[in-house]
């Protein structure tokens, strides 16, 4: 059968009495599942019937992943691959979910994506990373890593263009799996299933709900908003959102060669401008003859967003403006409840302190080429350029009843370890192995999916969210303490080592799937093949 267009087999069964489960928001009868998967032809019926089936050793389930973006697309391609029926409601009509600068992606999850098939088309798009070199304003060396190779951990870092990456991802789920243009207003959940309402008017049912809606995320909004009224809500999931770094990226045009040589390289060098000051400045060539960059640092004032939830009325609002923006706008990068957010029409207006701000790093000289930091940054077009300010934050709440979170929803991070798309696509490994075991979809066996899921990420999410603070300490951080930590790590390969050993030891796959061979001199993690598998091994 191909690819996404598997049958669901529903078995009615007398409907658990929801009062069981007294802490889930009751469906309205609107929201009632539907007997037929299309939507056009289906009908609600009563709630007193059951639409799935909770009879042990069933484990048919249906996933609505609100999110289109890689982690999204992702997570998504992994449920096909377990047979796992899935919805993605995606709030933009084109493509602007995948939209952005460079990425790199790593060992923790070149092994998966070869397992997912996808290595072939990555090699095509991207180039080696051969490591860091970080330079002062004029060039100068002042410390590094070298030692990025296949060897000791089976795969190199590899940088590619968002975009590309994206499209690699895309062309993988089918277009019927895909609903664009669905901003989800509602979510609604009990005993039976979930739903979510969208904007437009429709309605998607599902057994559960995976919010992959990034940091500015709707779905934990919401889930926040129903726990907080339930007096469920710790109190560090209701502190308002505080942004205290900010981050300018973008890829150039196709360079001149003669002007840039070093764009024609067949790998490349990290380079990262460190000038004593709070801010910083990596580029670094990109596959097709241009240069992916980036300014980060921290904002000398603090921008506090709105809580983690905000009430109907707001919410109501600010998707009125958000359907506003796509309506009237081609293409645009905001998220709605981050209105600092833009794509600037002309680089050389970001903002009204950009200049002042980051004058030294743009008067920079370039390693690439001739010229200057700000010559190949006036090369960029608009459409490849962002700005956005960020918080680095590990939410304690990841999942409620039949609704969970994955990749920046629950923990978002700093731009400047590169860490966002990675950890969002070993989340899905790891949420799809666990839903892939479940015995039969029960509320109670998905919340101990969910809880299990909780209990191994969080764990590697904190990790990475440490790891990235102290990159953040060594570029940005002013001092002694500061001065002492850079020199230590700009000039000890042993500590490098040790730290990207502790990272790249974690190198999950899919446990219902034959593993790929670990090639790496330093190997991966052991990891146990699928329970179910086992279970259905068994004579």
């Amino acid at each position: 059968m191909p690819l996404g267009q598997r049958s669901r087999g529903y078995v009615s069964v007398s409907a658990t009495n929801s009062e069981e489960i007294p802490d889930l928001r009751p469906l309205p009868p609107a929201h009632a599942p539907l007997v037929s998967r299309d939507p056009s032809n289906a009908v609600p019926f009563d709630m007193s019937i059951l639409t799935i089936s909770h009879k042990k050793g069933v484990n048919t389930l249906k996933a609505l992943i609100v999110g289109g973006g890689i982690s999204g697309l992702a997570l998504a391609i992994m449920m096909d691959l377990a047979n796992i029926e899935y919805e993605i409601l995606e709030q933009y009509t084109g493509d602007e979910a995948g939209a952005g600068s460079a990425l790199t992606l790593g060992p923790p999850v070149l092994r998966l994506l070869e397992q997912m098939g996808l290595l072939d088309q990555i090699e095509k798009v991207s180039i080696p990373v051969t490591g860091i070199t970080v330079i002062d304003v004029e060039c100068r060396r002042l410390g590094g890593f070298i030692g990025f190779g296949p060897e000791r951990y089976g795969y190199p870092y590899r940088i590619m263009t968002r975009p590309a990456f994206y499209k690699i991802l895309l062309d993988r789920v089918p277009k019927a799996n895909l609903r664009r243009g669905k901003i989800v207003v509602d979510t609604l959940q009990n005993s039976n299933g979930v739903s979510c309402k969208c904007s437009d008017g429709s309605t998607y049912y599902g057994d559960i709900i995976v919010g992959a809606d990034g940091a500015q995320s709707r779905t934990r909004e919401r889930m926040y908003k129903q726990l907080a009224e339930q007096g469920k809500l710790p109190d560090a999931d209701m502190e308002p959102s505080i942004y205290d770094h900010t981050s300018i990226t973008g890829v150039s045009d196709v360079l001149d060669q003669t002007v840039y040589p070093l764009i024609t390289d067949e790998k490349s060098d990290f380079q990262v401008i460190y000038n004593g000051t709070p801010r910083s400045f990596w580029y670094m060539p990109a596959p097709g003859n241009r240069i992916a960059w980036g300014l980060n640092g921290q904002l000398s004032t603090p921008k506090y967003g709105q809580s983690a939830f905000t009430d109907a009325h707001t919410a109501q609002r600010r998707d009125a403006t958000l359907r506003r923006q796509l309506s009237h706008s081609s293409f645009s990068s905001q998220t709605p409840s981050l209105p600092q957010q833009n794509i600037y029409h002309d680089w050389l207006v970001p903002g009204p302190d950009f200049d002042d701000q980051f004058k030294d790093l743009l008067e920079a000289r370039c390693a690439a080429g001739v010229g200057k930091v700000r010559d190949f940054l006036s090369h960029t077009p608009r459409e490849s350029m962002s700005r956005v300010d960020l918080e680095e934050r590990l939410y304690k709440t990841w999942y409620h009843s039949r609704i969970v979170l994955v990749g920046d929803a629950c923990h978002p991070q700093l731009l400047v370890g590169g860490q966002g798309a990675i950890q969002g696509i070993l989340d899905g490994v790891c949420l799809v192995n666990l839903l892939y075991d479940m015995e039969h979809n029960s509320p109670n066996e998905i919340t101990k999916a969910f809880r299990k899921y909780h209990s191994k990420r969080s764990v590697i999410a904190k990790s990475s969210i440490d790891e990235t603070n102290t990159i953040d300490k060594v570029f940005h951080d002013q001092g002694l303490v500061a001065g002492v930590m850079r020199r230590l790590i700009f000039n000890t390969a042993w500590n490098f080592n040790m730290g990207n050993d502790k990272f790249n030891s974690s190198r999950p796959q899919l446990s219902f799937l034959p593993f790929v061979e670990d090639r790496g001199s330093n190997k991966a993690k052991e990891q146990k093949i699928s329970e179910r598998l086992l279970r259905d091994s068994q004579p």
